[in-house]
């Protein structure tokens, strides 16, 4: 698992043992003195010594019984692991697990070490002694949040030699468990721009109730209206178009989109996808501070049927925490952001599909307040500027115009800029009005 792409992980890597499986053999030392007795054994019998033979059949018989008696003492261990369930970014833990004997004799001395994915630290690596039935021992690590994903931590794996070094049994206890490192969360002032209605502020678009909730008025149209709140009964009734509308004072809403997008550059050119989720995660904290329903909208989100839902910020911050760059079809992530009634839409894109790019502009509804975070360079090497083409820098410069002529407050993310600062930036000074 990488910082880039955190993912489940994978299959059992080539050479490990599988969780509670238990694999022995013998060493290369245990093979070397099988084959030199048998050797001795076959020699002496054509040569006609005698004495010689009993030394092969020692030589040859002596891993035999090693193995034997490592087969037999196969160790009945079960861990339990007391470890967060949730990191902050930067933040470390203390991870304690609790081995103990439920066989019903005692174990032998296990060289014993806790699998620790490298973003999290490095597992203990100690000698488990003797273990009465019933006898309980644990080991203490600390652990820290790196990057972003979905960790796991273990299994134990044990392994045990005989004392002459002929055979080694290896083992792996089934007991794991699951930490989740959350995105880092810059925090985010207002900029120049008050996300409130009220008096000296922006007025706050109302919010009419969104599908499966009750509608309990009707009002006349205004230019603006989303139609598909046509209330067509009252409308017949009228002779004039009628709009349904909430009694109880509407929910403030707030989308957050984030582009799907293919795996950043290795030269890593631009603001990198983990910007743009930390982007989100901070946009998101901000937000429902600010008393706002969120919406994530994302790829794994509309696969998985949530981006419809309002989420809480925890909910956010989790589902930011294993978003993974993918470059499927950007239109069922668009079409979902149309679908869903908002006062605030945030979104964090690249421009390498400007076409894309321009489509989302086209999902703010009329007075909503929109904010489009565009990252220019993902495809400049080293953090360059953006080159000539489609997403070079005239196309970055239009995307920009278009976005801002539709009515969206737009900047691009410039190389290095911190999430406080780009959001300042396209917070504190907006568009001019646009008609709807």
């Amino acid at each position: 698992m990488t910082a880039r792409g955190p993912t489940p992980p994978g299959p059992t890597p080539p050479g490990a043992t599988p969780p509670g499986a238990t694999v022995r053999g013998l060493t290369a030392r245990g093979w070397a003195f099988l084959g030199a007795g048998v050797t001795i054994v076959v020699g002496a019998a054509l040569l006609g010594f005698p004495d010689l033979t009993r030394i092969g059949v020692l030589l040859a018989v002596l891993p035999l019984l090693a193995l034997a008696s490592v087969w037999r003492r196969t160790p009945q261990i079960a861990a339990r692991r007391l470890a967060p369930a949730v990191l902050r970014p930067g933040e470390s833990a203390q991870v304690r697990v609790e081995l103990r004997n439920e066989g019903r004799r005692g174990t032998l001395p296990h060289l014993a070490r806790e699998h620790v994915d490298p973003q999290l630290g490095h597992g203990p690596h100690v000698v488990l002694p003797r273990l009465a039935p019933g006898e309980r021992e644990d080991l203490t690590y600390t652990i820290r949040g790196a990057a972003r994903g979905r960790y796991v931590l273990g299994p134990v794996a044990l392994g045990l030699q005989d004392p002459f070094g002929l055979t080694l049994s290896r083992g792996a206890l089934r007991e794991t468990a699951e930490v989740l490192v959350l995105p880092r969360v810059e925090p985010l002032g207002g900029g120049g721009h008050r996300w409130h209605g009220g008096a000296g502020e922006r007025p706050m678009p109302h919010m009419v109730a969104s599908q499966g909730e009750d509608d309990l008025s009707t009002r006349f149209y205004r230019q603006g209206d989303d139609l598909r709140r046509i209330h067509w009964p009252a409308t017949a009734h009228r002779a004039e178009l009628m709009v349904r509308q909430e009694e109880r004072p509407a929910r403030r809403r707030a989308v957050l989109v984030l582009g799907p997008r293919p795996a950043d550059p290795p030269a890593g050119g631009g603001p990198s996808f983990e910007w743009a989720v930390s982007a989100l995660a901070s946009v998101a904290v901000y937000l429902a501070g600010q008393g706002y329903a969120v919406h994530l909208v994302s790829a794994e989100t509309v696969r998985e049927g949530r981006a419809a839902r309002a989420l809480g910020v925890d909910a956010v911050l989790r589902c930011l925490a294993v978003a993974a760059p993918d470059a499927g079809d950007v239109e069922p992530v668009l079409r979902a952001a149309r679908a869903i009634t908002a006062g605030v839409l945030v979104a964090a894109v690249t421009a390498d599909d400007g076409p894309a790019v321009r489509r989302l502009t086209r999902a703010r509804a009329p007075g909503t307040i929109g904010v489009l975070l565009l990252d220019g360079a993902s495809g400049a090497p080293g953090g360059q500027a953006p080159v000539p083409g489609p997403a070079g820098a005239n196309g970055v410069a239009d995307l920009v115009r278009a976005a801002r002529a539709a009515g969206w407050r737009a900047a691009v993310v410039r190389p290095g800029a911190g999430v406080a600062e780009t959001w300042d930036r396209v917070t504190a000074t907006g568009p001019r009005p646009v008609p709807a």
